[in-house]
């Protein structure tokens, strides 16, 4: 009996399975780790150059740079081998690029783009030119990119099949690019916008009927490049079922068909530097937009101002069950929720952030039926 499974377990299984399924295991493994497989054998000694994934997360991070030349080639090679046909996933994270570096990931995105590649994800420091065809592209279904650079949308930029898109740290200088972008995405369905700078616009336009989810995170944006405040943000978007939102105020927020949302995440800080109690008060003009929500999370950094404005007559929350405050000022009154409680009549669960050090946490669990 002991031979038998000393036999069992001496038997090769995973060399004996075909290329196809070997490769499908190797896209678990990080793209470096997938190459060190390569020692294994003679069948594995090319097989990572057929993966449908190159995913060289933090493969920049701590290599010396005068390394760089032969992880470029070595990239090249993966991304031009002869017996590649498709790509399914191409990731790279380059926080150390330098201005030299530009060329090297344009050529990259490029042959991706030529192979067909369905979903893309790029960080990097600096910016390179964009090919046209990553925004004309018919096979990406996801494009993120947290480049700090300049983006600019071609008038025929075209992504049918793209579903997500996220960006973060781009500059659009021409105002209309990034309406370009987002009505070009047809079936868009996970937008994010994170830091980025909309210069020479006033209004941002979010139209788009298959949008589910969307995350607008611009504080720093229109704090730090632009000091400018008078703007509008419209978003209409009757399928959206998730909302996230942060925001030096929320005054220039408008929506439009909201009844499908399901969750929100809504912060608001008034910061020093552009506190305005008025447009602070304004803010409660969101609460009839996200109604119908059954998760809601609010983190208002001025709360008393915030709920100086009566709340509209009428306004309920009938679907909420799970509402959550975050106040880092210590010093609250703590009157306001009373009031807003009176607009959720059917709250299972109350949960209370309150200080700046998040030292204090009440959960209130409320009964089924309500109060």
């Amino acid at each position: 009996m002991g031979k038998q499974v000393k036999s069992v377990g001496g038997f090769d299984r995973i060399s004996n399975l075909s290329d196809p399924i070997r490769c499908h295991i190797l896209t678990f493994t990080p793209t470096k780790d997938a190459v060190r497989t390569s020692i294994l054998s003679r069948r594995w000694r090319y097989l990572f150059a057929s993966m449908p994934t190159l995913d060289f997360y933090r493969c920049l991070i701590d290599m010396p740079r005068r390394n760089f030349n032969n992880f470029w080639g070595f990239v090249d090679r993966l991304l031009f081998f002869p017996d590649r046909v498709s790509l399914e996933c191409f990731r790279l994270h380059d926080p150390t690029s330098k201005n030299d570096d530009h060329l090297r990931l344009y050529g990259c995105i490029s042959a991706a783009l030529w192979r067909g590649v369905k979903e893309i994800v790029i960080y990097s420091r600096n910016c390179p030119v964009f090919p046209t065809l990553l925004l004309t592209s018919r096979s990406l279904v996801i494009l993120k990119l947290n480049i700090a650079g300049e983006m600019k949308v071609p008038a025929n930029a075209c992504l049918p099949n793209l579903k997500t898109l996220h960006l973060k740290n781009l500059v659009f200088a021409d105002g209309s690019s990034i309406l370009r972008l987002i009505s070009s995405c047809h079936v868009l369905e996970d937008l994010a916008l994170d830091l980025c700078d909309f210069r020479n616009i006033s209004v941002l336009s979010i139209h788009s009927l298959s949008l589910k989810r969307l995350c607008l995170r611009l504080v720093e944006m229109i704090f730090e490049n632009t000091g400018d405040l008078n703007y509008v943000v419209e978003i209409n978007t009757p399928s959206l079922v998730y909302l996230e939102c942060t925001e030096l105020i929320a005054e220039c927020y408008t929506f439009s068909n909201t009844s499908a949302l399901e969750k929100a995440y809504i912060s608001i800080y008034p910061w020093d530097a552009t506190y305005d109690a008025d447009r602070v008060r304004g803010a409660t003009h969101l609460f009839p937009a996200i109604c119908n929500v059954q998760y809601l999370s609010l983190y208002i950094d001025n709360a008393e101002t915030l709920f100086e404005t009566d709340l509209k007559p009428g306004l309920a929350f009938h679907n909420l069950v799970e509402l959550e405050f975050m106040i880092p000022d210590e010093d609250w009154n703590g009157t306001w929720i009373l009031e807003f409680l009176s607009h959720v009549p059917n709250l299972k669960k109350l949960v209370l952030d309150v200080g700046s050090t998040w030292k204090s946490a009440f959960m209130f669990v409320v009964s089924s039926q309500g109060g």
